[in-house]
């Protein structure tokens, strides 16, 4: 009894010294967590910074911009067709590129089957039946930013020289790179119609 007696007295004096103190509860590490994402407009999609060679923004159209031109219906002029795309929303950017202009326009549809359609749609317009060479198809398949996109070859009339531009959809969107009538930078196209979804 007394042994007993003695380890209770000698684990309270132990205890009492505070040489066995109890385990605190961990406490979390606050870890960041950022701020929430912000629904990014489409405006916001043109882009903007360390643009590809010689390129320079020189004006962002949405529907909010003053003047005359309906950015709207100039999108629906380039995606009408048979099949329908329903209602749409757009914006453009337009780039200066040595000594001529080039023309992104971002179209967002009511869901992927309509943005699927406006790309159809855009590629069967009147103007590219024809090849724009004997020697040149009109479309062909490239591959960036995890999806495939159309290559676009374009000849301006009185001219030898093919433009490149690109159209494919990605879920509701819609994007199209026209090059403008001096601007024959493959390379250089290719290179900003890959910004368009970074």
């Amino acid at each position: 009894m007394k042994r007993i007696e003695m380890i209770l007295i000698i684990l309270l004096v132990v205890a009492a010294c505070g040489c066995i103190v109890p385990e605190e509860p961990a406490v979390p590490t606050p870890t960041p967590t950022g701020t929430p994402a912000v629904p990014q407009s489409l405006a916001d999609m043109i882009p903007r910074d360390n643009l590809p060679g010689a390129f320079k923004l020189i004006a962002v159209i949405d529907k909010d911009t003053p003047g005359t031109l309906n950015i709207t219906e100039e999108a629906m002029s380039l995606i009408s067709g048979n099949l329908n795309t329903g209602e749409i929303q757009a914006v453009r950017g337009i780039y200066s590129f040595e000594d001529g202009n080039i023309y992104v326009t971002i179209i967002k549809c009511t869901d992927s089957v309509n943005a699927a359609n406006a790309v159809e749609n855009y590629k069967n317009q009147p103007t590219f039946e024809m090849p724009p060479s004997k020697t040149v198809n009109r479309f062909g398949n490239v591959h960036f930013n995890g999806h495939e996109a159309t290559e676009v070859r374009m000849r301006p009339l009185g001219t030898d020289d093919i433009r490149y531009g690109y159209v494919w959809s990605n879920g509701d969107l819609v994007f199209i790179v026209e090059p403008g009538p001096k601007a024959d930078d493959k390379q250089a196209n290719m290179k900003l119609a890959m910004m368009l979804e970074q």
